[in-house]
């Protein structure tokens, strides 16, 4: 417990230094002085991927500068953030990155290049995406406890995919096989649409993936979706409860923000979540993304922080009690 009050105050102290109010300062009259630069710790089409690309090309009309979006997806998204930290930190060069990157990999990998708390910005949070668990129809599961009472019937007996070890696909199952107290195979993909295809061809019995991939396969009867990750229905899959109507307290889902390198100037943080917040309370492009699953959310940068440092906290506690490491 007091290693876990340590990383909670560690991470805290850490974040918490770049939380200043937004209306602290005005315009940064330079900024941007030329194309600005966001690297997706993604591949192209994911959640983070489209976020970056819709709000970029709104920021740039603001601007009247660039606003140049570049994949980086390889390693866990390792090489985003590295190039990010490593840029000079002005704001022309920014991290559009989720928890995956952020605070899950630095508990499963000692040997990072870089240390997130300390040469990390949060700048904004951008959105969320749930999940939903899916299984194939010839289980005949219609709920979350159909799933686990078969898992307990038959001790190894349920495997499931995810999108990698230590994916936050990985550890949304972890997290319910230990509040509901089965077990299962874990078959890990290179990504969520693999799993999801072989999940679909019935060669997998569950997982849990984004609505938006799993939805057109929901409705058409291919996937049964037994109940979705956030603490609210989805507005997706109005019709499916959520795992914490069934297990109380069970929440997960994955969040994206915008990341500046340690040492960009205060005016251009602030300026840079005002900017990114004016351009989510679109409602034009929040329905955009609502309808692809992606939840806009956009808060201040305080709030942000806290929930960067909470989340790393409880990825930590998580990785250490399933003993998780990579391989």
């Amino acid at each position: 417990m007091n290693l876990h009050r340590h990383l909670f105050r560690t991470a805290w102290a850490a974040w918490a230094m770049v939380a200043v109010p937004l209306t602290a300062l005005a315009q940064v009259p330079d900024y941007p002085a030329r194309a600005v630069k966001l690297l997706v710790a993604n591949g192209p089409g994911s959640a983070p991927d489209i976020l970056a690309r819709q709000v970029g090309q709104q920021l740039s009309k603001g601007w009247s500068q660039p606003v140049l979006v570049e994949n980086k997806g390889s390693a866990g998204g390792v090489s985003a953030v590295d190039a990010v930290v490593k840029s000079t930190p002005d704001g022309h060069t920014l991290l559009v990155g989720g928890d995956g990157a952020i605070t899950i990999m630095p508990h499963l990998q000692q040997h990072l290049p870089y240390d997130v708390k300390q040469d990390l910005v949060p700048v904004i949070k951008l959105g969320q995406v749930d999940f939903v668990l899916v299984a194939h129809p010839r289980h005949g599961f219609k709920t979350v406890q159909d799933l686990v009472k078969a898992a307990k019937a038959r001790p190894g007996g349920l495997n499931y995919a995810s999108a990698g070890t230590g994916s936050a696909l990985h550890l949304s199952m972890e997290l319910l096989k230990q509040r509901a107290g089965f077990f299962a195979t874990h078959i890990p993909y290179r990504g969520g649409p693999q799993g999801l295809q072989d999940v679909l061809a019935g060669q997998v019995d569950a997982m849990f993936i984004a609505v938006a991939p799993a939805l057109a396969h929901i409705q058409s009867g291919k996937l049964v979706a037994l109940a979705v990750s956030g603490a609210q229905r989805n507005p997706l899959l109005p019709q499916v409860p959520t795992v914490g109507e069934t297990y109380a307290g069970y929440q997960s889902a994955t969040w994206f923000g915008l990341f500046a390198p340690k040492g960009t100037p205060q005016p251009v943080l602030q300026q840079l979540a005002r900017d990114a917040d004016q351009t989510l309370a679109d409602p034009q492009l929040r329905s955009q993304l609502a309808q692809q699953g992606i939840q806009t959310t956009g808060e201040t940068q305080q709030a942000f922080a806290r929930q960067v440092q909470g989340d790393y906290v409880r990825y930590a506690q998580l990785v250490q009690a399933i003993g998780l490491k990579l391989e």
